[in-house]
């Protein structure tokens, strides 16, 4: 996993010959120049036919599971709010699901760190990357946010 801030996406461009393209739309994202329709869950849009994009406004305070992917790149970017992200890789964590793979995801179970997201920042989640996504973090229980899934 990495986790940085808009103004240092530029070095994680090499990585995925989509990246540049994602990260000019996500830092374009701020509350007060949505595209109609973004807040709420599942809205999505189409970038050059070669990934998704979802943008939600997320709350929950629930206890999750872990999630993971095989064939997905997730960017999960912090438009407004904060937002805690749970993490560990793959390997240390007990599978409780078998891997879906129409929908590309299993879940698991076991130790989690957690790393915050305010404003601009970003984290970017390789297969290996298991992940609680949408965490309160300090009195935020609310956040907008995009995640940008990216074919591997």
């Amino acid at each position: 996993m990495i986790v940085a801030n808009k103004k240092d996406a530029k070095r994680y461009y090499q990585l995925n010959e989509n990246f540049k393209t994602v990260f000019d739309f996500l830092e374009s994202l701020t509350p007060e120049n949505l595209p109609e329709g973004i807040v709420g869950d599942g809205y999505r849009v189409n970038l050059s036919g070669k990934y998704v994009d979802t943008f939600s406004l997320t709350a929950s305070g629930e206890p999750r599971p872990f999630e993971a992917h095989k064939k997905y790149i997730d960017i999960h970017y912090c438009i407004d709010g904060s937002e805690a992200i749970g993490y560990n890789d793959v390997s240390r964590l007990t599978p409780t699901t078998e891997y879906d793979e129409k929908d590309d995801y299993f879940l698991l179970s076991g130790e989690s760190f957690n790393v915050i997201l305010h404003p601009g920042d970003f984290c970017i989640v390789f297969p290996e990357d298991a992940h609680i996504p949408c965490l309160p973090a300090g009195n935020d229980t609310r956040v907008l946010k995009a995640v940008a899934k990216i074919i591997v």
